[in-house]
Formats: structure tokens, sequence, C-alpha cells
């Protein structure tokens, strides 16, 4: 060996240590994926919320309308136009109930 080499001038080894190094990436790597993860289903949840709160105020009128007009059908007696009657669900099931014992 020389007079020069590295350990004879007084130069400390780096020692850096690979497996060290590649642990520190991949673990904040996981925690930088999980974080993420994370303000996707709260923003998720905040949009959901915010959805549901609109919805609420303006109530989605057409679809109140049909389903009052749908539980009016299903509860009360009528004549079609093409000359059929309407009963009550309930009042059918009965019928159907009876008919189907004998």
């Amino acid at each position: 060996m020389s007079s020069h080499d590295s350990n004879s001038l007084g130069v400390e080894p780096e020692g850096l240590s690979f497996p060290a190094i590649f642990g520190s990436m991949f673990v904040s790597i996981i925690v930088v994926v999980a974080l993420v993860i994370a303000g996707a289903a709260y923003a998720g949840m905040k949009f959901h919320d915010a959805k549901v709160s609109a919805t609420e105020v303006s109530g989605y009128p057409a679809l109140r309308e049909t389903k009052m007009m749908g539980a009016s059908k299903m509860t009360s007696y009528g004549k079609t136009d093409n000359g059929r009657y309407i009963i009550p669900i309930e009042r059918a099931m009965e019928m159907e109930a009876r008919e189907a014992g004998n």
C-alpha cells in the first residue's frame, strides 16, 4: 500500500448502509401512500355529506311527487282509461292469498 491511502490521511469512511437507506425510503413511500388514501377517503366523505345536504335543501321535488303519486295509486281505488279497476295493494294481496288457499 502507498503511504497516501484514505485511512492514513485521517478520512473517515462514509458509513452509508444501503439497507437502511432503502428501508427508510420504503417506509416513507408507505406513509405517503397511506396519507393519500386517507385524504381521498376523507374528501369522498365530505363530498357525500355536501351532496346529502344539497339534496335536502332542494328535496328533488320530482322524486317526491313521483313517490307520492305511486303511494296514492297503491292505496286507493279507481278506474283506468282502458276500463280496468284499481284497488289498494293490500286488498289485492288479501284477495290473492284467499284465492290461493282455495
